[in-house]
């Protein structure tokens, strides 16, 4: 080994290879100091380049510990060394040491350099991944991961009610409305999988990795996001495991070509590290492969079942503090029951409710044998298997698919979505005013009605299919309010409606009003089915509960007159916000109760309490009003003025 003087300048030593000819030499025990002592080199380079190999040696050790994917077995950790090597594998280059020395300067300067030496054999040259963007079509799997991340990324940190949630990040995407309807159904399917049972997805997440959630980072929500939809195909949708995993961690690997705002790919060790993670979740058990005859069989219980079955509970899927409010409201039974119902028993097959009103939905329960007609003609153009509920809404049957724009009388302006729980509010204020002015439409035409918090418009459209001749709908958000309008014009009742967009506790009638609605803004805890993203987030419900007060009482003494009607309404499983909120306005001395009569609410007679009002909870109700929303109502009237 010799020192040998390039001719380039500043000068510049190199290590030289041995010779190749001859026996080969055994490499001396302290290479550094060899290579050192060779040289001739002074103290200061010395001691230098100890130091710069001591801290290259320390970085690439580093960044291989970070690359490495932590999965556990339970709650103990596996070691790194034991994980398949072919996942770690990286490659290996010699490394150049070069020593310049500065000729303005006695002192030396060591610099270490891992660049990779030449090599004679193109084939052997890393191959550089090219940013270059390529035409890749979306995905359903890929337009769902990202609204999930998107929804993620908007999350963290903000308001809730300034958050956006994952189906209104898909609904926005111009490649969703864009794709077939099949590929719309099963992005909607994982989306509102993933949101129904996060708890336990990240239950298991947590089981299987040491660090989870991700630390922060440029692809933090999306990696989380991606290790959700797998756990959700795998555990809950019973995809095939060979293709969840593998459409799923292509996403991965084309998601900078579909970004808009990505340049660059997702690094590879974070791709084989969810590659790893969906490989061990989908190992089928001991007792599941003996079971198998063929290697093509799909095994049925996965190394995920078990860590669902032994870590998580429907419970976890729902906020601690709003689950311990059920439990204190309605006892530990009706809150695992009110649990049991907004989690479907198999989310593959499960198949959201949609619930119709029609401007014939009154007169059914007012037995009118014209509208009684109508809706029987209506129940055999949605389907033989559509079903007319006790109070006149009806129930979508599985055999009416695709978009709801598309089904028979939309464009006609016959009927609109709306839950069953939804249309109590507007039926018993109905049912009263019916039966204190009778039903004769000359009479009915007098009769001013106000709708507050009205959109997006089901009980507006409701209350004017009643045949009252004045009906007034407050509105406060401009956004919401154009929505109304919207669905008032297709209904063709925007002519019979004024819109009003101002808040509700500033706006003053300037007539007098017999009835007013008040479906006051709430934590919306009663719809968990349809929007799970209800049961998870943290609302400020000391604020909300202060509008609740503020609204009601406005209404009370400010819109209504002595003798009119108010039908107090909540979408809420909380006390807080319905029982006792009525409570503290009754006590206030105007308002008294007028109590809900059982052949008011056809089938839902069993959800009148102690007090004349309504309550309904998910799940308890028999037949098919076991699947409704939650929901309260109380009717009042104003004794004094």
């Amino acid at each position: 080994m010799s020192l040998a003087p390039t001719k380039s300048s500043p000068r510049r030593f190199t290590c030289d290879r041995p010779p190749r000819l001859g026996p080969p030499q055994p490499p001396p025990s302290n290479l550094c100091h060899h290579f050192i002592s060779q040289n001739n080199l002074p103290p200061t380079i010395m001691l230098q380049f100890v130091r710069r190999l001591i801290a290259a040696a320390a970085i690439v050790e580093s960044i291989r510990a970070e690359s490495l994917a932590f999965i556990s077995h339970g709650s103990h950790p596996v070691s790194p060394s034991s994980i398949n090597d072919a996942t770690r594998e990286r490659d290996v280059h010699r490394t150049q040491l070069s020593i310049r020395c500065d000729k303005s300067s006695r002192r030396g300067v060591c610099l270490f350099s891992t660049s990779p030496a030449t090599s004679s054999s193109p084939s052997k040259q890393p191959k550089q991944k090219s940013t270059k963007k390529k035409n890749v079509q979306p995905t359903a799997r890929s337009i769902a991961i990202n609204a999930l991340a998107t929804s993620a990324a908007s999350n963290s940190g903000a308001h809730v009610n300034a958050a956006a949630f994952a189906t209104q990040q898909l609904e926005q995407d111009e490649h969703y409305n864009e794709m077939e309807a099949r590929d719309r159904a099963f992005a909607r399917l994982l989306v509102a999988t993933v949101e129904r049972r996060l708890g336990q997805i990240d239950g298991v997440l947590g089981s299987c990795i040491e660090k989870y959630p991700p630390k922060k980072g440029k692809h933090s929500h999306l990696i989380q996001a991606t290790l959700r939809t797998g756990v959700a195909q795998l555990l809950f949708l019973d995809t095939p495991p060979f293709a969840a995993n593998k459409e799923t961690v292509q996403v991965l690997r084309m998601h900078h070509h579909l970004s808009k705002t990505s340049t660059y790919p997702v690094p590879e060790p974070m791709v084989k590290f969810v590659n790893g993670v969906f490989r061990k979740l989908s190992e089928p058990l001991a007792a599941d492969i003996d079971e198998m005859s063929t290697d093509d069989d799909i095994p049925k219980q996965l190394f995920g079942h078990q860590l669902l079955r032994e870590s998580t509970t429907s419970k976890d899927n729902i906020a601690p503090w709003l689950l311990k409010r059920w439990e204190n409201d309605w006892g530990d039974d009706l809150a695992t029951l009110i649990c049991e119902e907004m989690m479907p028993v198999d989310e593959s097959s499960f198949t959201p409710r949609i619930d119709l009103s029609t401007k014939y939905s009154l007169g059914v329960v007012l037995k009118k044998q014209d509208d009684e007609g109508m809706m029987q003609q209506m129940l055999e153009e949605l389907g033989g298997d559509s079903t007319l509920l006790s109070q006149g809404s009806i129930r979508v049957g599985t055999s009416l698919k695709g978009d709801v724009k598309s089904w028979p009388g939309y464009d006609d302006g016959t009927w609109w979505v709306q839950d069953a729980s939804s249309t109590l509010p507007a039926l018993v204020l109905s049912q009263a005013l019916y039966d204190k002015n009778g039903s004769d439409e000359s009479v009915l035409s007098d009769i001013n009605v106000v709708d507050m918090c009205a959109a997006p418009g089901g009980k507006t459209a409701a209350l004017l299919s009643a045949g009252f001749g004045r009906v007034t709908a407050i509105e406060a958000n401009a956004r919401r309010s154009r929505r109304l309008v919207e669905n008032l014009e297709r209904l063709k009742l925007s002519e019979k409606c004024q819109v009003v967009v101002e808040e509700g506790q500033n706006w003053i009638p300037s007539e007098k009003v017999h009835g007013i609605l008040v479906d006051v803004p709430c934590s919306a805890t009663g719809t968990g089915a349809r929007r799970p993203d209800v049961l998870r987030r943290d609302p400020n419900l000391k604020e909300l509960l202060t509008i609740q007060e503020i609204l009601a009482n406005h209404c009370a003494d400010n819109v209504l007159d002595e003798g009119g009607l108010m039908v107090y309404a909540t979408c809420s499983i909380l006390k807080e916000e319905s029982e006792d909120q009525v409570h503290k306005l009754i006590k206030r001395g105007s308002m008294e109760t007028l109590p809900i009569q059982p052949h008011e609410v056809p089938g839902f007679e069993g959800a009148i309490d102690e007090n004349g009002w309504l309550r309904v909870l998910p799940g308890v109700l028999k037949g098919d009003l076991r699947s409704t929303d939650g929901f309260f109502v109380a009717r009042l009237v104003k004794t004094k003025a």
